[in-house]
């Protein structure tokens, strides 16, 4: 009677280890998804590199037009101190103003509404 009693136990401690087995299976599944979604959505993961690296060639688009905007109006600064015919045609073209004697006709273009 004995002998049937150990094979009993032994089968169950089987199932038991069975039982554990899968439930480890299934946890190291769980967790290797997880880590797959944390490395690819999570907040240092894939995605957010990828949006980090289209915001900087974004900037770094923006820093180059903003260089050659600076130096454009730093040439710009440099003409307008020195040349004479400049300064004239910046300050009647952005200020309106007329030399004496002079009338300044304002035409209205076909496509504005005279309201």
């Amino acid at each position: 009677m004995r002998a049937s009693y150990t094979g009993r136990n032994r089968r169950i401690s089987r199932k038991r280890a069975d039982n554990r087995s899968q439930y480890v299976n299934v946890f190291l599944l769980v967790t290797i998804i997880l880590l797959a979604l944390w490395t690819i959505a999570g907040p240092y993961g894939f995605w957010k590199l990828h949006k980090m690296k289209q915001h900087r060639k974004a900037f770094y688009a923006m820093v180059i037009d903003a260089s050659k905007e600076n130096t454009r109006l730093k040439n710009q600064i440099k003409t307008f101190g020195t040349d004479r015919k400049f300064q004239e045609e910046m300050v009647r073209k952005r200020l309106g103003w007329v030399k004496r004697n002079e009338l300044l006709y304002k035409f209205i273009h076909q496509g504005t509404s005279s309201r």
